[in-house]
């Protein structure tokens, strides 16, 4: 017998106690109990009114822009004058704080100061709706038609700003106060940085010294039929948030005449760029929060499944490679590129002096933006191109993976519980950008997690035409807020 036989023998054994090890593995998380059942009318009539509140809001076009001369600053007023009048008795219980005209602070003051505060966010900006006559209802009029609130907002995020102030009002009313101070942070330019309104409102409470428990922004939503597999709706609670660099891709050329061109363009060097961009992504890898996302996946899957997630010590080649081949589970599993302006010369025939590319990178808790440039610059090089950060001040880092095990995290979880009891709570990756980068120096743990039962099709809806959300599906979004605030 040859050492070539031998070797593969030995693998063979290995191979074979390993997947024994992992079927062993597998049972040890058996299959979650069936869901409850979710709210029925009679709990849901509780937070009756709060779909008027959000109507309320959705009628001011609070559209931000990067440009604040493009703004319409009466309707971010008349916003802001709308919340007294709308929750008076908890303004009564709460002090507000003003810092600027985007940003909202309140405090509600706890009866243990031994007990460090807990933040939760939201931000009243919405993105603009400039096809306004392709919807079905006006985007900016508030209707409650046929069981939803319609318009910009309703989803992101005015929602969970009418849920929060609706919770506080009625449990003002009947006299609660919380055992730890609770802050209530309201940005008014999330969509355009967030550097007016919660970057205002980090940088005060740093000065103050203070430091919380925990904080909860926007985020994953209630995820209903996303993951067909699954026996019932999956809250994605992000732990951590991806972060966000924009490269620029530049090459220079002799412009002239496009009836006699030169050899290599600079538009040529700039498309070689972006295509070699594509072509070679960066290695997938499961960081701590795909991790634990997949651990807890396993009480939720069936028997396959359960053994990968169980055994990502043998199976993480696998789920990587399953993982990889998916337009939304790629963006788990890696930095990812994606091309998204071009730029050359302003005419069909001349060439151009100078063309440019846009990669927006949504980069990996584990990565940095300085490997990001590093990485870039070497694929342009070779090319005969450029790459360098297109806006250096708007950099931001990946955010700290926040742990599980920590009461900010047991609490959202009793919270959905108590307002959604047929869904499962699961740690997740947040892909997208939001305000939490502005208050990582004042929250020990950071939480993000829309709390809305949303389909694939609800969440076209979010910066898309016809925004709208169910009222029964507010009400819960208000009963997930008073329970959190109940408990915490």
């Amino acid at each position: 017998m040859g050492p070539e036989t031998l070797i593969a023998l030995a693998l063979t054994a290995s191979f074979a106690a390993a997947l024994i090890v992992a079927l062993a593995r597998a049972p040890a998380t058996p299959r979650a109990a069936p869901p409850a059942p979710p709210l029925g009318g009679a709990e849901l009539a509780a937070a009756a009114g709060v779909e008027d509140a959000l109507a309320a809001l959705v009628r001011r076009p609070t559209v931000s822009s990067y440009d604040p001369g493009a703004e319409d600053g009466a309707a971010f007023e008349a916003l802001m004058a709308d919340l007294p009048r709308l929750f008076p008795a908890a303004h009564a219980a709460m002090a507000r704080e003003e810092l600027g005209d985007r940003a909202l602070l309140y405090r509600w003051e706890g009866k243990d100061p031994s007990l460090e505060p807990v933040i939760l966010c939201a931000h009243f900006d919405v993105v603009p709706a400039d096809d306004e006559r392709e919807w079905s209802r006006p985007p900016f009029s508030g209707l409650i038609e046929e069981g939803e609130v319609w318009g910009r907002g309703t989803q992101d995020i005015k929602c969970t700003l009418a849920s929060m102030l609706h919770a506080a009002e009625r449990l003002a009313l009947s006299g609660f106060s919380p055992r730890r101070t609770i802050y209530m942070a309201f940005g008014g330019d999330e969509e355009a940085g967030g550097t007016r309104g919660a970057k205002r409102i980090g940088e005060a409470l740093e000065e103050r010294g203070v430091r919380a428990s925990f904080l909860l922004d926007e985020g994953g939503p209630i995820a209903d039929g996303m993951l067909s597999f699954a026996d019932r709706p999956l809250a994605l609670i992000g732990i951590s948030e991806k972060g966000y660099i924009d490269v620029l891709v530049e090459a220079e050329g002799s412009g002239g005449h496009a009836s006699m061109p030169p050899a290599k363009t600079a538009v040529g060097r700039v498309a070689r760029t972006v295509a070699a961009i594509e072509a070679y992504p960066p290695k997938s890898r499961l960081c701590f929060t795909t991790r634990a996302f997949l651990s807890a996946l396993a009480s939720f899957s069936p028997f396959g499944l359960r053994l990968l997630c169980r055994n990502l010590w043998l199976f993480g080649p696998v789920i990587r490679a399953v993982f990889g081949s998916g337009r939304m589970t790629n963006a788990l599993v890696r930095t990812t590129y994606a091309p998204t302006m071009l730029s050359g010369s302003p005419k069909e025939n001349v060439l151009a002096d100078r063309a440019s590319a846009n990669v927006n990178v949504r980069i990996l808790p584990g990565d940095s933006a300085a490997g990001v440039i590093r990485r870039a610059e070497g694929i342009a090089r070779a090319e005969g191109a450029k790459a360098r950060p297109a806006h250096p001040e708007a950099v931001v880092e990946p955010l700290p993976e926040s742990p599980v095990d920590h009461e900010g995290f047991r609490a959202i979880e009793a919270a959905l519980a108590s307002s959604f009891p047929e869904a499962a709570a699961l740690p997740f990756l947040f892909c997208a950008g939001t305000d939490t980068k502005h208050y990582r120096r004042v929250a020990g743990a950071i939480y993000r997690l829309t709390p809305l039962r949303q389909s694939t099709a609800d969440l076209d809806g979010i910066h898309g035409r016809n925004e709208r959300v169910a009222v029964d599906n507010l009400r819960r979004c208000e009963l997930f807020y008073e329970a959190l605030i109940s408990s915490i």
